[in-house]
């Protein structure tokens, strides 16, 4: 999921879908059903359906595109149709969300689709296709990039899913589906090009159709440049590397596509891109303007040829180079970072001088839309919404985080940006700004904290982005969450640190809405497409961090997520399905309501073939392992050997291209086996161990001075979700029992990893919270509590203060991914920090939390796949420095 923008509503602390009744509609998405007729809503579309009709699963369906001044009447006309006919379909509830679908940053897969028209076979799809299409005769919309275009539009046809049927994808990714003829659900890719699965017989009218297509698409001048890779795709186009055959030289392509990526004005990519040429055209004698080479068209796409600026964008440049990223960075390091960085931004400052000088303004400066050359010099990019005050339309499109209210017009607009970008190559988190205006004095001090600047560069950053009325909250007495988080540093296992788990609680308590059925607590957007029930994203996740913690939970909002499991399609997983939700109701005493859910999804089980912890076998196979445990029940033990010997199958032949890491790869599936190893002695459980744990280690990359992170694609995390961190425990646990000096230096790479300074969230996957979690539940000696207290201390960069209720002080809450909204789920949000923050108190000595008589803490923390330090080990073994390992519980004390 990647449109969050979608999920952020004015005025609104949390990610939210909007609200149905408060958006504009259409016409016919606003009346009653005609006679005969059934009408649904969700918060994007309208489906009519005849009385009596049942929607086949999948089919060949067909998609109207049209531009937004045409749609209510496009409207009309395709349900009029349809309605005659008797034929299904849907259609975009109101002009705003179809406004929203065709913007710049919304994804390719869903631009154009206005209407979606479902007919039963062949024949009628030839129908609708023929009879539509003569109604509709010369509308023109954004294409469809997946669908094949009947005749010239505005009509676009593919074979795909009718019903949301979900499967889970190589890498592991719950995506939608489509059935094989042997009943098998496969992914239903949604990308560029018409693509029938290669079981499905294309209709020969269909067949001819692609022919006309491929020869439409041929005529026209060719491609006069050869397209070596692409560097960029959004609604509006993309973005390419190409070679000059004339010359041999590099050159960008900017594509735009007619009627996509729509701004706030309503201008498409094309305008913009013709704006663009213009204004390259008019700067082209200064050094940071790439050279203008032309504008050209090929078949219906419009094209801006540039100059390659060669070196990396400003973003990687920080990513890679920026040592607070780092944990075993020094303070030469530092001081070399920072030279280089004032240097940067002395030579933006000034092209932006230039630029206002000759009265133009840049108006979407970022650290994406810089490039840095080999030689230190830089170079503008993206001169889309470059604008002359006065004269040219100002932007209506904006990234956030470098935009406020306060300087949204003229040069204010690029001197607040700069400033913007002042602070972000040193701590990117110039969007904490919109979630709190009085960060600003925090995160400055931070930066002076980090790095050796100047003080005059901390001086004019907080005089730049204290936007008018907020309160700076620095300064001796420390107001607001960094006081907090400053005295749970000092007392880590102490009564400051549990006041400050009881703020966070409260904020929990007061974000929940108990009347809603679509989610509990607010989180992730993930977490409003299943019934928010579930451990990542939702209620269960929630309450178990708050239980887990030793802090009290709500019995109605328990009742809450039984209710929720009854009323959602039955899903198999640990973190997005039923398993973990089952796995907190049964530790919350409810066990007759967990037992109930996963009957309900052992169909689901049955047919799963993913290995990882979040929604595969290794995740489901803990909470058996729990559950056999608990209960004595052999029903449990028997669910738990069958789905061990299908994990054990597929450690043995699955192939390698999961996404490594503790939540998508084999790391879970590690895990398990060592677990169950310490249940029954059998070393056959350690060779699965070892073979899914190397399956991931080989991603694993070691730097000079010796961290340990996971590559993921081109990049290197440290995180417990999806980099390094995730890896610790298992391979800490494996080492145990047998030991390799390869697996020890690995180990302590991770973990220095894990000191980094900075992350750009504070979540428990992709955050702060789960480099904390990670070293915390470390066996290594002696206890990191240094480290840990410089953490806690730096969760308050993204600490806000919001409700804690009507009967207490105010609480404390955290962003979720993408820090454009609060959280307060386990996977990316508050209940994550908060479950981090008891993973320090335990690390320093606080006692075990109580759960309940019959679930330990530690219990419930091995059957999340989570890492968890405990009190006792097993006799005899040893830590990484050949010590008495660190205590842990014994079976018979674990399984209480």
């Amino acid at each position: 999921m990647d449109d969050y923008l979608r999920y952020c509503q004015p005025g609104s602390d949390f990610y939210d879908r909007p609200a149905a009744d408060a958006q504009e509609r259409f016409g016919l998405t606003g009346r009653p059903a005609p006679e005969g007729w059934t009408l649904s809503h969700d918060d994007v579309w309208s489906h009519f359906a005849p009385e009596g009709h049942e929607l086949p699963e999948q089919g060949w369906k067909v998609h109207v595109s049209v531009v937004p001044r045409e749609a209510a009447e496009v409207i009309e006309i395709a349900a009029a149709y349809c309605f005659e006919r008797r034929i299904a379909f849907k259609v975009l509830l109101g002009p705003a969300t179809h406004r929203r679908l065709n913007s710049k940053y919304a994804p390719r897969g869903g631009s154009g689709k206005l209407i979606t028209v479902y007919p039963l076979d062949d024949t009628e799809l030839k129908g609708v296709l023929d009879e539509l299409s003569v109604l509709l005769e010369g509308r023109e919309g954004p294409y469809v990039l997946s669908d094949l275009r009947w005749r010239r539009g505005p009509l676009y046809v593919r074979f795909g899913g009718f019903r949301r049927m979900h499967t889970v994808d190589g890498k592991g990714r719950r995506v939608l589906a489509v059935r094989t003829p042997d009943g098998t659900l496969v992914p239903d890719p949604r990308g560029p090009g018409f693509r029938p699965p290669e079981w499905v017989e294309i209709p020969a009218f269909l067949r001819g159709q692609m022919t006309a297509a491929a020869v439409a698409g041929q005529a026209g001048p060719p491609m006069p440049y050869t397209v070596r890779g692409a560097l960029h795709f959004s609604n509006g186009g993309g973005i390419y590397l190409a070679e000059d055959p004339a010359t041999g030289g590099r050159v960008v392509l900017r594509e735009a596509r007619p009627h996509a990526g729509i701004d706030g004005r309503g201008d498409d990519a094309v305008t913009r891109l013709y704006r663009e040429a213009r204004t390259l055209e008019a700067l082209g004698d200064l050094d940071f303007v790439p050279d203008f080479k032309g504008t050209f068209t090929v078949w219906e796409h419009h094209y801006l040829a540039q100059e390659y600026i060669e070196g990396t964008t400003l973003w990687e440049f920080l990513a890679a180079r920026n040592p607070a990223a780092r944990g075993a960075a020094d303070r030469a390091a530092f001081a070399d970072y920072t030279r280089t960085a004032l240097g940067i931004l002395d030579r933006l400052e000034s092209a932006l001088a230039a630029l206002h000088a000759r009265g133009y303004v840049f108006g979407d400066l970022h650290p994406r839309n810089v490039m840095v050359r080999p030689d230190g010099r830089i170079a503008l990019v993206d001169f889309e919404i470059a604008h002359r005050p006065g004269l040219d339309p100002a932007p209506a499109i904006a990234c956030p985080g470098y935009v406020a209210e306060h300087a949204g017009s003229g040069t204010d607009r690029d001197t607040y940006a700069l400033d913007c970008v002042r602070m972000a190559l040193f701590l990117p988190l110039t969007l904490m700004l919109d979630l709190d205006p009085g960060k600003t004095g925090e995160l400055t001090d931070a930066v002076g904290e980090l790095f050796p600047v100047p003080v005059e560069l901390t001086r004019r950053i907080r005089t730049g982005l204290t936007r008018p009325g907020a309160l700076d909250r620095t300064g001796p007495e420390r107001i607001g969450p960094e006081r907090d988080f400053a005295a749970a540093a000092g007392d880590l296992g102490g009564p400051a640190m549990r006041a400050l788990m009881a703020s966070l609680a409260r904020a929990i308590h007061a974000s929940a809405t108990p009347e809603r059925t679509d989610r509990l607590f607010p989180g992730d957007p993930k977490g409003l497409e299943d019934g928010g029930y579930n451990l990542a994203y939702g209620a269960a996740g929630v309450l178990y961090a708050l239980r887990g913690a030793g802090l009290a939970t709500d019995p109605g909002h328990a009742r809450w997520l039984a209710d929720a499991l009854r009323r959602a399609p039955a899903r198999p997983g640990l973190h997005t399905g039923f398993h973990g939700a089952a796995l907190v109701l049964h530790g919350l005493g409810h066990e007759q309501e967990a037992y109930d859910a996963l009957d309900r999804a052992a169909p689901e089980t049955a047919a799963t073939r993913s290995p990882g912890l979040e929604s595969g076998l290794a995740g489901i196979a803990l909470v058996l392992r729990h559950l056999a445990r608990a209960t004595g029940d052999p029903h449990w033990r028997d669910e738990l050997d069958g789905v061990s010997t299908r994990l054990a199958d597929l450690v043995g032949d699955a192939a390698d291209d999961l996404r490594p890491g503790l939540l998508h790869g084999f790391t879970g599936a590690a895990l398990f086996f060592l677990r169950r190893y310490a249940d029954t002695g059998d070393e056959a459980c350690l060779d699965h161990a070892g073979r899914a744990l190397d399956r991931d280690l080989a991603h694993c990359r070691t730097d000079d001075a010796g961290e340990v992170q996971l590559a993921d694609g081109a990049r290197l995390l440290p995180y417990l979700g999806v980099g390094g961190a995730g890896l610790a425990e298992a391979v800490a646990l494996y080492h145990r029992h047998r030991p390799d000096e390869r697996l020890a230096a690995l180990h302590r790479g991770i973990l220095r990893a894990c000191h980094a300074p900075f992350a750009v969230e504070p979540g428990l996957f992709m955050g702060r919270a789960g480099l904390i979690t990670a070293l915390a539940g470390a066996e290594t000696r002696p206890v990191p509590l240094a480290q840990l207290a410089r953490h806690v201390r730096r969760l308050s960069w993204h600490a806000v203060t919001r409700d804690g209720g009507p009967d207490g002080p105010p609480g404390i809450a955290f962003p979720g991914h993408r820090l454009l909204r609060l959280s307060m789920d386990l996977s990316n949000g508050t209940a994550g920090v908060l479950l981090a923050l008891r993973a320090c108190a335990r690390a320093a000595g606080a006692p075990p939390a109580p759960v309940r008589p019959t679930v330990t803490e530690s219990a419930w923390a091995e059957a999340t796949g989570l890492p968890y330090r405990a009190s006792r080990p097993p006799e005899g073994a040893q830590d990484f420095r050949g010590r008495p390992a660190p205590d842990r519980p014994t079976h018979e004390e674990d399984s209480r």
